[in-house]
C-alpha cells in the first residue's frame, strides 16, 4: 500500500506527458515572441498566463487521453506501466484530473490573454480528443488529422500577443504541421507491433513494410523545408541571419534521413535516428528563431 501511494505523485505527472506538454509550451510561447516583438512589447500577465495555461491544457489532454486509452495501453510494450493499466490510478480520478486540467488551462488563457486565445486553446483539446484519438482506431488518415491540434499552439501565443494571427503565426502553424508526419511515421516504424497490439491503425500496421509511411514522411518534410525557407525569406533577406544557416542545416540533415528513410534496405535502422532528430530539429530552430527575432 505505501509503494502505491508513494507512486502517485509521480503517476499524476506521467498522466500530464510532460514531454508532449514541454513541446506545446514552447511552440506557444515562440508564436508569441516571434510575432511582432518590434511593434508589440512583451505584457508579463500574459505571457505567465500563457505559458501557464498551456501547459496546464495540454497536461489535462494528455491524462483524459490516457483514461480514453487504458485498454490499449494494457496491451502495448511501451505504455502497459501507464498509471491505470498498471493499477496506480483509478480511470475515474484520471478523467476528474485531466478535466480539471484542461478547464483550468483554458481558461486561465481565455482571462489572462484574450478570448481568441483561449478559444485556440479550446479547439487544440477538442481537435485531439474528439477527432485524433477515436480515429486512430479507424484509419491511418489519423495522422494527418493529428497534425492539427499539433499545429495549434504557435498561434495560440501568436493570438495571445496580438489578438489576431500575423503572417508569423501561419507560417510556424503550417511549420508545425508538417513536421509531425515525418516524427510520426519514424515512431510507427519503431513501434509497428506495439501499435497493432493496442488496435490503432497507424501507416505502418495497414502496410508492414513501411513504404507509405517512407512516402508519407517524405511528402510532409519538402513542404516544412519551404515553410522554413519561407520564413527566411520573408523576414530574414540575405545569408547573414543565424536562423537562416541553422534551419538550412538543420534541414538538410533531416531531408537526409528522411531520404534514407526510404530506402527499405535501411529503414529500420534509419528509423530511430531520424526520430531522434526530429526531436532535435523543432527545439533547436524555433530556439534560434525565437532568439533571431528577439535580438
Amino acid at each position: 500500500m505505501s509503494e502505491r501511494a508513494g507512486s502517485m505523485p509521480a503517476a499524476y505527472w506521467e498522466l500530464t506527458k510532460p514531454r508532449l506538454s514541454f513541446l506545446s509550451v514552447l511552440t506557444a510561447l515562440a508564436g508569441y515572441f516571434c510575432s511582432a516583438p518590434e511593434q508589440q512589447p512583451t505584457d508579463a500577465k500574459v505571457l505567465v498566463s500563457l505559458a501557464i495555461g498551456t501547459a496546464l491544457a495540454a497536461g489535462g489532454c494528455g491524462a483524459i487521453n490516457m483514461w480514453w486509452e487504458s485498454a490499449a495501453d494494457a496491451k502495448m510494450e511501451r505504455t502497459r506501466n501507464r498509471p491505470i493499466p498498471a493499477g496506480i490510478l483509478k480511470p475515474g480520478a484520471v478523467l476528474l484530473f485531466g478535466l480539471l486540467l484542461l478547464t483550468l488551462g483554458v481558461l486561465l488563457v481565455w482571462n489572462g490573454a484574450n478570448a481568441l486565445a483561449g478559444a485556440l486553446t479550446a479547439a487544440t483539446a477538442v481537435s485531439y480528443l474528439l477527432l485524433y484519438t477515436p480515429l486512430k482506431t479507424m484509419t491511418s488518415w489519423c495522422t494527418l488529422v493529428g497534425s492539427l491540434p499539433g499545429a495549434i499552439p504557435p498561434i495560440i501565443g501568436t493570438a495571445a500577443k496580438l489578438g489576431h494571427i500575423d503572417t508569423m503565426g501561419w507560417l510556424l502553424f503550417a511549420l508545425l504541421f508538417f513536421w509531425q508526419v515525418p516524427h510520426f511515421m519514424s515512431l510507427a516504424v519503431m513501434c509497428r507491433e506495439d501499435y497493432k497490439r493496442g488496435g490503432f491503425k497507424v501507416a505502418t500496421v495497414n502496410d508492414p513494410s513501411g513504404d507509405s509511411a517512407a512516402i508519407w514522411a517524405l511528402l510532409f518534410i519538402i513542404p516544412m523545408l519551404f515553410v522554413a525557407g519561407a520564413i527566411a525569406t520573408i523576414f530574414f533577406p540575405g545569408w547573414t541571419s543565424p536562423y537562416v544557416w541553422i534551419s538550412f542545416i538543420a534541414g538538410a540533415w533531416f531531408f537526409k534521413l528522411c531520404l534514407d528513410f526510404g530506402l527499405p534496405s535501411r529503414r529500420a535502422e534509419v528509423a530511430k535516428p531520424l526520430f531522434l532528430a526530429s526531436i532535435l530539429y523543432l527545439p533547436v530552430v524555433l530556439l534560434t528563431l525565437t532568439l533571431n527575432r528577439i535580438f
